[in-house]
């Protein structure tokens, strides 16, 4: 009986509460590394899926690229652009001289040979008609002029190139032991070169406005010469030769190279001065705006892509972007694949390229370029469907 009193005042008691360091410690050993794992697993999905992991479809902007090159053998006289420098369609790049002057003067020499021939086997014809004599005479004349109009120009080309290098030799080579230029040759040589090229330049406007003053008379009497006097074997051949004189000059003028459209020079191959041949790439010109993206869709193939179907665009570097855009275009069988869109390998499997990534194929599409992203041509971007 003496114990009930005791366990009475043992329930009156309140309880302890507990202290919130231990609460927590408590929640943090039980409940908390459930909650990181939940939380770590959703972040490594997440990443994986946007970041990581391999893309069904991959591609790259695409890249526009014109190379500019003769159409002929022959030497770059004048490169008029530098690498990197912005250019516009139609915009003349370089010139080329397809004849050297060497064999250009041989050629005229023998349409002068030419020419002399022709005249002595009509000499006994021109002095029975009267007529006759003056027209023919004066257009052998006029001929004649125009072969030397034709050597002076060749010379004042070869001269034209010859002051350039004179020049570019009067204005130095660098010199390692100071912070000029050492010049190469004298200012006498550069001012020779200049009379030179001033000698023959008016050379040939002086045998230039003889040519069209006598070609201007011949003009006149051949408008007032009687039908049935020339002689028709005459007349062929110096008709011939008037042909090849047209083609000797066409080959003295330059053949100009446009850009083929708006653009970049990317990269130069030829510099002035250099002999080039037919086809031979001289510049190379690379869009500056590109407008849809190169992709392919990797195997195995679970979606078959559509025209119009939407395809969100995400660039690889800065903020990654994102756009939308859609299928313009979509292949009839698989291609190859680019070394750069594949993931690299650390050794060479079967099949592998040289640079680590194996040869895969697949189905490639044409997807326009969202219009609020700025790539460069080239650039690799991840896409993806949008499930609407």
């Amino acid at each position: 009986m003496q114990d009930q009193p005791k366990s009475s005042s043992e329930s009156a008691l309140t309880p302890i509460p507990t202290p919130a360091g231990t609460l927590f410690r408590e929640f943090r050993i039980q409940a908390f590394p459930y909650i990181a794992f939940v939380l770590v697993v959703g972040l490594t999905v997440w990443l994986w899926r946007g970041y990581v992991g391999p893309s069904t479809w991959v591609g790259e902007v695409e890249s526009v690229r014109g190379v500019v090159s003769s159409v002929g053998p022959g030497r770059l006289a004048q490169l008029q652009v530098d690498a990197l420098q912005r250019v516009t369609a139609g915009q003349v790049l370089a010139r080329v001289i397809t004849v050297e002057p060497r064999i250009l003067e041989a050629q005229i020499s023998l349409s002068k040979a030419r020419i002399d021939l022709i005249r002595a086997g009509t000499d006994s014809d021109l002095r029975k008609q009267n007529s006759r004599v003056n027209l023919e005479s004066l257009r052998l004349d006029w001929m004649s002029k125009r072969v030397d109009w034709l050597s002076a120009k060749a010379r004042s080309a070869y001269r034209q190139l010859e002051l350039a290098r004179i020049e570019k030799l009067r204005s130095g080579v660098p010199n390692g032991g100071a912070a000029g230029s050492l010049p190469v040759l004298s200012q006498n040589d550069l001012d020779i070169s200049h009379r030179d090229t001033a000698i023959e330049e008016s050379t040939v406007m002086e045998l230039e406005q003889l040519v069209a003053q006598i070609g201007a008379t011949i003009q006149q009497l051949s408008a007032h010469r009687i039908e049935g006097q020339d002689s028709s074997s005459t007349s062929a051949a110096i008709e011939v030769e008037s042909k090849n004189l047209d083609l000797l000059e066409s080959q003295m003028m330059p053949i100009e190279l446009v850009a083929p459209f708006d653009g970049v020079v990317s990269v130069v191959h030829r510099w002035s001065g250099e002999t080039i041949q037919a086809g031979e790439p001289i510049l190379t010109v690379s869009q500056e705006k590109p407008s849809r993206v190169v992709a392919f869709i990797r195997q195995p193939i679970q979606i078959q892509a559509q025209l119009g179907m939407k395809v969100e665009v995400r660039a690889r570097g800065g903020r990654r972007e994102m756009g939308v855009g859609e299928v313009l275009r979509v292949g009839s069988q698989l291609e190859p694949i680019s070394s750069t869109l594949l993931p690299r390998t650390s050794g060479l499997p079967s099949g592998g390229s040289s640079g680590g990534s194996a040869t895969e194929n697949g189905l490639p599409v044409l997807v326009s370029l969202p219009a609020n992203l700025t790539l460069y041509p080239g650039e690799v971007v991840d896409l993806r469907v949008v499930i609407p």
